[in-house]
């Protein structure tokens, strides 16, 4: 990648095959006899956050609602979601080995449960821009950060308008928070990775729909000049 290029990575359903919160919560509710019922109301949350149906606040917000988290789960899940690479991201390591200065992975996702995955990949951790958990005296999960720009509405824009990068980017992502940041002209392009999960109303506004991670060093090589 070009030293005039920047790349913003989406985590959960793109770096990852994994959405982090639906794992946490299938975790949580592994006893729970209402499981079904909770996991299918987490991931239609889920999903209406990912389409722009309802804001990512409202979306974070809703899930966390529904169950009771501590450390201990996290870290269970973490590991999990280690387990659970992207496999075109798997073959394309080398890239982010060689360029993590260049890639940030920009997530409402949270840092616990993304630094596994990213100091495997090279990723520097000030790179690694996500929503963190607040903890209790007893590891309990009482919120989130809610100063992090993450945790707020259109949070991706905001915070790649703070980081300031003065030359060509690159977004990829699945969801409608990561077209959000091309929209409001803090990105040159904006791939859908469709790798994982495919949604036709972000589909539909994508410079480049993207198959896996070959697709996308051949799409920057192509545009970095």
């Amino acid at each position: 990648m070009n030293s005039n290029s920047y790349l913003v990575v989406d985590f959960d359903s793109t770096f990852v095959k994994l959405e982090t919160l639906d794992e946490i919560a299938k975790e949580v509710l592994r006893e729970n006899p209402r499981k079904e019922e909770i996991q299918k109301e987490v991931e239609e949350i889920t999903k209406k956050g990912m389409r722009g149906e309802i804001s990512f606040v409202k979306s974070l917000r809703d899930r966390l609602s529904l169950f009771s988290v501590n450390r201990k789960v996290i870290e269970k899940v973490s590991q999990k979601i280690k387990e659970n690479v992207s496999k075109s991201f798997l073959e394309n390591k080398d890239f982010f080995k060689k360029n993590g200065q260049q890639i940030f992975i920009v997530s409402g996702g949270f840092r616990e449960c993304i630094f596994l995955v990213s100091d495997e990949f090279k990723i520097p951790r000030e790179n690694v821009l996500a929503n963190e958990f607040v903890f209790d005296d007893e590891d309990k999960v009482i919120g989130v950060d809610e100063n992090n720009l993450l945790s707020k509405t259109q949070g991706k824009v905001k915070q790649v308008e703070v980081l300031n990068l003065k030359e060509k980017i690159f977004v990829i992502g699945d969801g409608w928070t990561d077209y959000e940041i091309k929209r409001e002209e803090m990105a040159d392009y904006f791939l859908v990775f469709v790798e994982n999960v495919t949604r036709s109303n972000v589909i539909n506004l994508a410079d480049k729909v993207v198959k896996n991670f070959g697709e996308v060093i051949q799409f920057i090589e192509k545009k970095s000049f």
